[in-house]
């Protein structure tokens, strides 16, 4: 019963969302006025809030939630719902120009508008609105509010990751988030430990320091912003890492604390593709490098990459792609 009341939900601000993208979308005069009952509870609208504020909330709330879509359906999302459009474009002349740049015809470019109107109803269930309802958990100093990953497979089994991670402060004067990885191997046996083989760069947003093992296989670092992070204050790190060897042919991040969104692009080697590829959702990690579970599969594009996003992940479980390399 929850399930089917929260599908209701979902249909139902869907159907909402079709209505206010016609003709002008965000830009029409008469927004204010065809805002629905489920739009106006996810967006926090008030029945005393004057046109100009009801607008503000519901375009605001509309460009925070395109956000949390995986990144292939963010653009197809703003030019549905007229965002950065021609001030006189109305929904068919959007849906021809996005047609024209992904050649597509209308008729399926009007089932993708569908397809993406709904993922953005699903999302709103999931993710709230700066301006009332609920709130992400306050459980730990910080919690990701988006997190974007490039891995490139370099070799056998080495590859590069590229990360870009906003993170969201709960707390006056965090200077420092810490992060963890896990690696092939034990990088010593005894000793100090070995390192070399790992390389961690930040590239933007601030500095790396005290890289350390805290187990065989895991090594952990923190990432210190320029200055310190005051509650509600947002930063975010660009940064790569560089492991000789993955643990086990899957990626996946596994948060300790709350994370929004998450999107994933695998670049594998063109010269070697994997048999097969398979999201990883919400599982737990003892089981995510299990190859037996039926699990939803991706498939390579042309140019050798698969992409997945995942909204609103659960600490302790993990979230990613699994592939079986090529003989």
């Amino acid at each position: 019963m929850a399930q089917e009341a929260a599908e209701a939900k979902i249909n139902a601000l869907s159907a909402e969302l079709k209505l206010l993208r016609k003709g002008l979308g965000i830009q029409a005069k008469t927004l204010p006025g065809v805002v629905g009952e489920h739009l106006r509870e996810v967006c926090g609208v008030d029945e005393e809030d004057a046109p100009g504020t009801v607008r503000g909330k519901v375009v605001e709330t509309l460009r925070r939630l395109i956000e949390k879509l995986p990144e292939s359906h963010r653009e197809t999302a703003r030019i549905v719902l007229g965002f950065g459009t021609g001030a006189n474009e109305r929904y068919t002349q959007r849906l021809e120009l996005l047609g024209t740049g992904a050649d597509r015809n209308v008729r399926t470019m009007q089932r993708r508008a569908d397809d993406v109107i709904y993922l953005i109803a699903e999302a709103a269930y999931g993710a709230p609105s700066p301006y009332g309802g609920s709130v992400v958990s306050q459980d730990g100093p910080w919690h990701t509010s988006a997190l974007a990953v490039r891995l490139t497979l370099t070799g056998a089994a080495a590859a590069e990751v590229f990360e870009t991670r906003r993170v969201v402060s709960h707390v006056a004067g965090l200077a420092d988030v810490e992060h963890a990885i896990s690696l092939a191997r034990p990088a010593s046996t005894a000793g100090q430990p070995d390192l070399s083989g790992l390389g961690i760069d930040v590239v933007a947003g601030g500095e790396v320091h005290s890289v350390r093992m805290v187990s065989s296989t895991r090594v952990a670092f923190s990432l210190r912003p320029p200055q310190p992070l005051d509650a509600g204050d947002e930063h975010e790190f660009f940064f790569r890492i560089r492991v000789d060897a993955l643990p086990a042919p899957f990626y996946c991040c596994t948060p300790e604390f709350p994370c929004e969104s998450f999107d994933l692009n695998v670049r594998f080697d063109r010269r070697k593709p994997p048999l097969r590829v398979w999201r990883i959702d919400g599982e737990l990690s003892k089981d995510a490098q299990d190859p037996l579970p039926a699990r939803k599969p991706l498939f390579l594009d042309n140019a050798g990459e698969v992409r997945t996003g995942f909204h609103d992940l659960r600490p302790a479980r993990s979230y990613g792609v699994g592939w079986q390399p090529a003989s």
